[in-house]
Order: structure tokens, then C-alpha cells, then sequence
């Protein structure tokens, strides 16, 4: 089940990844982050992708050309990544962020535990 909430230490909209999860659901969960970003004003996102698995081509490049580009026009500056510990899911992770570059100027980073991840928002 995904959680999506606010953290305050972090001042960051958190979403929580923790089981395998279908394209349509995973595509309506990243638009709900969108969601709360607008709601909130929050403007760093921390995700806690330690159970993502695999994410399908389509959806990969459904983040490169459509969510990336919403989240930039939404001003999100900066997004912790805590790292999936499955392997697929790593590599699905870091394909997908592989051009975020090219989308506007959004600092992302990867962690390997929560308290690294929040402490790097909380400085940035």
C-alpha cells in the first residue's frame, strides 16, 4: 500500500512506496504527490522507495515526459530518493531520473535511510 503524507521535520511532501504496484495505480499515486504539492505548497519531495520493485518501461518514460515537467512547473526544488532495495527496482528508479537534467532544476538525490534523506532536504 502506498502512504502518501507531509513531513514536518522535512517540510516535505512524503510518499511511501512499499508493495508492487500496477501502471495505472502507480500513474494515479504520482498524481496525487502532484496533488499535494499544489494543496500544500510544499516544494521537496521525499520518497521512501525501499519496496518499489520493477516499473514498466511506459510508466518510466510517463514520469520523463509528463510528470517531471508538472512537477517543474509546480516549482518542486528538491526530491530525496531513499533507495529501493530490490535490484530491478533500483535500476527502474534510476532510469527513470536519468534526464531529469533536461526537466528544469530540480536537485535529486539518493539515500540509503530516511535520516540522511531529511537531513538533506532540511539543509536544502
Amino acid at each position: 500500500m502506498e502512504r502518501l503524507t507531509i513531513d514536518q521535520d522535512a517540510n516535505a511532501v512524503k510518499a511511501i512506496f512499499n508493495n508492487l504496484i500496477n501502471d495505472d495505480d502507480f500513474k494515479q499515486f504520482a498524481q496525487q504527490i502532484l496533488n499535494k504539492v499544489k494543496m500544500t505548497g510544499n516544494k521537496k519531495l521525499l520518497y521512501d522507495t525501499r519496496g518499489l520493485k520493477v516499473m514498466a518501461k511506459e510508466v518510466q518514460d510517463w514520469i520523463k515526459e509528463v510528470w517531471f515537467p508538472e512537477a517543474n512547473k509546480l516549482g518542486v526544488t528538491h526530491m530525496a530518493f531513499i533507495i529501493p532495495e530490490n535490484i530491478f527496482g533500483k535500476i527502474s528508479m534510476e532510469q527513470t531520473n536519468s534526464q531529469r537534467e533536461k526537466i528544469g532544476n530540480i536537485n535529486i538525490e539518493y539515500f540509503m535511510g530516511m535520516t540522511d534523506a531529511k537531513e538533506w532536504l532540511i539543509k536544502n
